[in-house]
């Protein structure tokens, strides 16, 4: 399933009062659907988004990302003590819910040593470790990589997988393409990423340097926006999506530097000559998404009229597809243009946002 599928998935199988469990390969984006399922819960219930608190408020809704192959078992299971009556108990650490609502995830799941597994099993199926009892307002989600992917992921348990409802999860470049522009990873990124989409994921559990996945693509997006000097941008970008995609993208902020004039775009969009490369074509798109996108009130409109009919010249309609759906996503108030209503009229057969 494409990461917004996943996320209904999720959403549907708690409502139906059971356990989710979500598979996928390494860095496109589990913990990320999994914060976007505990808004959605928390938007139903009419609650403020909390994360970490393990007894939030009652206008609130906690979301708790438990990394279990972080964990030793006494980190979840508690130490065990005597009491002044001699009888065994257990003292807990404070990393479990105590009331209120939220939603609790068990990330990294199968990555986890088999004994914390069976006693995250017990919150799974008794809601209940020893004398701690899981509140009634708490639902638990679960997630790991695949084992396939050979990133310390064992078996799952024959009785976890009876026990909830598998969804395997696959990366989706529209999908990434909405969170990203929500999520501010650079336009730059998401332009490369539109024109080389097998960018987005180049991953293999063969190889042991960095590669290309949707987590390290937003890590990069962080770094980029430090100013890197051009004579470095390969060197440090491989430290994060590997030499192959390091050498293109620099490739392609070197070609954003010789787009056409913006300014005249803005004044005489039927008069300034159209690129033919396709990277070019791509950078100048990118190019006109951060001009309007950062356009004062005075001028966006009129931005977005001239970028747009200068891209409706370019050979195919791809770019200005991306240009709407960018800056329609960025600046909302554009979708109440009739520049906007017209052009999802004559391109209702694209994925234009609605």
């Amino acid at each position: 399933m494409t990461p917004m599928q996943s996320l209904l998935a999720c959403y549907h199988v708690i409502k139906g009062g059971n356990t989710p469990y979500l598979i996928g390969s390494v860095g496109i984006g589990k913990s990320a659907v999994m914060g976007l399922l505990a808004q959605k819960l928390a938007d139903d219930l009419k609650l403020k988004l909390v994360r970490d608190l393990i007894n939030p408020n009652e206008d609130q809704f906690s979301f708790i990302d438990v990394r279990l192959s972080l964990m030793e078992s006494h980190d979840l299971g508690g130490l065990p003590y005597l009491d002044a009556d001699f009888a065994q108990k257990r003292a807990f650490l404070g990393n479990l819910p105590t009331g209120g609502k939220g939603l609790l995830l068990f990330d990294e799941f199968a990555q986890a040593h088999p004994q914390l597994q069976a006693i995250a099993g017990q919150l799974l199926y008794e809601r209940r470790i020893g004398e701690y009892v899981l509140p009634d307002g708490w639902t638990i989600c679960c997630s790991s990589n695949r084992q396939s992917d050979r990133a310390g992921s064992n078996k799952l348990p024959t009785h976890v997988v009876g026990r909830c409802s598998i969804i395997d999860f696959e990366h989706s470049v529209d999908d990434w393409m909405d969170w990203a522009i929500k999520n501010d990873i650079d336009p730059m990124i998401r332009g490369f990423i539109n024109f080389q989409e097998d960018a987005l994921l180049d991953w293999s559990p063969k190889v042991d340097t960095p590669q290309a996945t949707p987590r390290t693509w937003a890590r990069l997006s962080d770094t980029l926006r430090t100013g890197i000097p051009k004579d470095m941008r390969v060197d440090i970008f491989k430290m994060d999506i590997g030499e192959r995609w390091a050498i293109e993208f620099a490739n392609f902020l070197k070609l954003s530097e010789d787009v056409p004039n913006i300014a005249k775009i803005m004044k005489s969009p039927t008069k300034v000559a159209v690129p033919d490369d396709g990277g070019m074509c791509y950078a100048t798109a990118v190019a006109l998404v951060n001009t309007v996108c950062g356009a004062k009130k005075a001028d966006l409109y009129q931005h977005f009229d001239s970028a747009l009919t200068y891209l409706q010249r370019f050979h195919t309609p791809e770019f200005g597809v991306f240009y709407v759906r960018q800056t329609a996503t960025a600046r909302p108030e554009l979708k109440e243009t009739k520049t906007f209503a017209d052009y999802k009229v004559e391109n209702s057969e694209l994925d234009v946002i609605s």
